[in-house]
């Protein structure tokens, strides 16, 4: 599985390089790369890519999607990283973006990633239905603004140091990580203009992949380390974050997790050997050191 995932991030690092050299020049444009090129498991195009597959939808059908979230994602982690957010000084095991560049500089480029993701979908090159754009551009706003990332990250911070229920904990992070998962999962079905029943059923299926992504991050944060992952570990105690690892403890969330992980195969299983390799990105999510 490591071994796609390299594979498929490779490729769409290719399509960001190219994008990037034909972008008009500026001096964000550096900024822009080092925060979404050079590291990254890109773990959400893999999703996009082996959901493509469920639907037979070839590459070019879904790259264009892959970059876009690519860079929706990049922007959300820059932001993150601010001192006025999460403070964090380490990002995918290089200096974040703001502590390389400066806190403005680092806010223009993360606000220019998340442009840069809609040009990208609607690029004259990227060959689906102008219908079809439109509708991937309403739910990838969905995804990263007030009722998603945004909003998530809003809730996060306001939990902190404070006792919160678990309903509270799970609708953050569904907002937080699962809405862009979500897309990634729902977008294929879009494209490939399957019924309400399968778009529904996949928007469900790429919630919960993202919900057990990060609560498989708040366990690494617990048992993970710094070289493995990229990042500081055991921060989220010291910030006091709401976390389900803080409110059933470690044992207890992992079985959760576990639970979460068999419903959500058990749902991709009714899609035959086609949905192999998303089942295999499943496990993937939890069994992860990294």
């Amino acid at each position: 599985m490591q071994k796609d995932i390299r594979k498929n991030a490779k490729l769409v690092d290719r399509f960001l390089k190219k994008y990037f050299i034909n972008q008009k020049y500026s001096n964000l444009i550096p900024v822009m790369k080092y925060g979404t090129l050079f590291g990254g498991k890109k773990i959400r195009s893999t999703i996009i890519l082996n959901t493509a597959k469920i639907f037979n939808l070839n590459t070019s059908k879904v790259i264009n999607i892959c970059a876009a979230v690519e860079c929706i994602h990049s922007y959300s982690l820059i932001h993150d990283d601010l001192p006025c957010m999460d403070n964090d000084k380490l990002r995918r095991g290089k200096p974040s973006t703001h502590v390389k560049f400066g806190e403005s500089t680092a806010v223009l480029a993360g606000n220019s990633l998340l442009a840069l993701a809609f040009e990208i979908i609607t690029d004259k090159k990227y060959k689906v239905k102008p219908a079809i754009k439109v509708i991937l551009l309403k739910k990838l706003a969905e995804c990263a603004g007030h009722t998603g990332i945004a909003g998530g990250q809003f809730l996060d911070l306001g939990y902190e140091k404070r006792k919160t229920s678990a309903s509270k904990i799970i609708n953050m992070q569904k907002k937080k990580t699962g809405k862009l998962f979500e897309f990634c999962c729902l977008a294929p079905s879009i494209v490939s203009e399957k019924n309400d029943k399968i778009k529904r059923e996949m928007s469900m299926i790429g919630e919960e992949l993202g919900f057990l992504f990060q609560i498989a991050d708040d366990l690494l944060d617990v048992k993970g380390n710094i070289k493995n992952v990229g990042k500081p570990v055991k921060k989220d105690k010291k910030k006091g974050k709401s976390t389900l690892v803080k409110l059933f403890g470690y044992r207890k969330t992992l079985k959760f997790a576990f639970r979460r992980k068999k419903m959500i195969i058990k749902k991709l299983k009714k899609y035959g050997s086609r949905s192999k390799k998303l089942i295999k990105i499943t496990d993937f999510i939890l069994d992860r050191s990294y």
